[in-house]
């Protein structure tokens, strides 16, 4: 039986996102009967260890920040997880983020590493990315010294091949799972489209809401729900700027409140310029909302002939496609129906197999 060690690095960072839910799923869906999964960590507030799958952890109520909180908690699970990979007691390392701190140790004890690599967006953004961040230095580092890479889609192999120089033979494709793990609640609010997570730079959030101010003002019972971060001052400004105040509404929404909107959206809209994967299309799937995508980076990989596309870089197209999809009830029930199907093609349980099969190689 092969034990395979995993670190704190992203469950003190993060307590919602899509990477620790990948690992999330995968450490507590790995088969007992093969694998022994182990997470040295003292501290831990991350959602999907904790809410999901009951895992207990210390953590503090004070201070209410959590960035603050998890300021505290990092050297105490830094030293945890240095100490367990010290004492050579495991057979495969998987990192969860890209700090390259266990290297040394790792060629000691002569332990191989697997790397998941969920997107290639600072390389492909690097004007996003803050002076201090070692995130795009660190991540070269340990691709170089990587036993095997797992990338989340295809798309993302490509740009580590082109960007990295890293043989394919080196990268194996696995795409994440998901299934939902609550009822969803009671309906939230009528008539409205849903825009899930960060909203910066990149993910072309802006851009996209001047693109359908002229369908809001045409229906003012018409409203955006954004979930994630509350809005920025300058996001508040160019609704108040554009007259659409009233029509933007966001919501701090747990898990059973994600569901109930998506389950209700006329549709889910994701005007990014470029994603890793992209795991809210696979919870729309799942809640039977409709899909409304940009045609870029690995989203027609992802949702196939299963979503409306539109343009990214186009305004007249994304008006076009959220108009379209807005007047026609028979094209909202019809992408309900084929999201749903293609949804089920991204299991946790196919996940989780092929990742296993990476570690039965090394």
């Amino acid at each position: 039986m092969k034990k395979v060690l995993y670190d704190h690095q992203m469950f003190t960072l993060q307590r919602f996102g899509g990477v620790t839910r990948y690992f999330a799923d995968l450490i507590h869906n790995i088969p007992r009967s093969e694998f022994v999964a182990e997470v040295p960590m003292r501290f831990c507030e991350n959602h999907y260890m904790t809410e999901t799958y009951g895992s207990e952890y210390g953590k503090f109520s004070f201070p209410a920040n959590y960035r603050i909180r998890r300021r505290l908690y990092e050297p105490v699970n830094d030293f945890v997880s240095k100490r367990a990979l010290k004492s050579g007691d495991y057979d495969i390392f998987h990192p969860t983020y890209y700090n390259p701190y266990f290297l040394k140790t790792l060629k000691q004890r002569q332990k191989p590493f697997v790397l998941t690599i969920h997107d290639m967006t600072f390389e492909r953004f690097p004007q996003e990315v803050l002076v201090y961040d070692k995130t795009i230095s660190n991540k070269k580092r340990l691709v170089a010294e990587a036993d095997h890479i797992i990338a989340v889609s295809e798309n993302t192999k490509r740009d580590i091949v082109e960007i990295l120089g890293v043989n394919p033979s080196d990268i194996s494709v696995v795409y994440h799972g998901y299934r939902p793990v609550v009822e969803p609640a009671a309906q939230l609010l009528d008539r409205y489209i849903l825009y899930v997570g960060e909203r910066k730079g990149y993910k072309n959030f802006l851009p996209w809401m001047s693109a359908i101010v002229p369908l809001i003002k045409d229906d003012s019972s018409l409203k955006v729900v954004c979930t994630g971060a509350a809005f920025t001052q300058n996001e508040l400004s160019a609704f108040a700027e554009w007259g659409i105040s009233n029509n933007v509404v966001h919501i701090s929404a747990n898990d059973a409140q994600m569901a109930s909107l998506y389950r209700h959206a006329l549709c889910f809209v994701y005007p990014s310029l470029y994603e890793g994967f992209g795991i809210p299309i696979l919870e729309a799937f799942a809640n039977s909302c409709p899909v409304c995508l940009s045609d870029a980076s690995c989203f027609p990989e992802v949702a196939g002939d299963f979503a409306l596309y539109f343009n990214p870089d186009d305004a007249g197209s994304m008006h076009d496609a959220i108009k379209e999809i807005l007047e026609s009830s028979a094209l909202r029930n019809e992408l309900r129906a084929k999201g749903n199907m293609r949804g089920k093609e991204f299991s946790i349980e196919r996940m989780v197999e092929q990742t296993c099969n990476v570690y039965r190689k090394l």
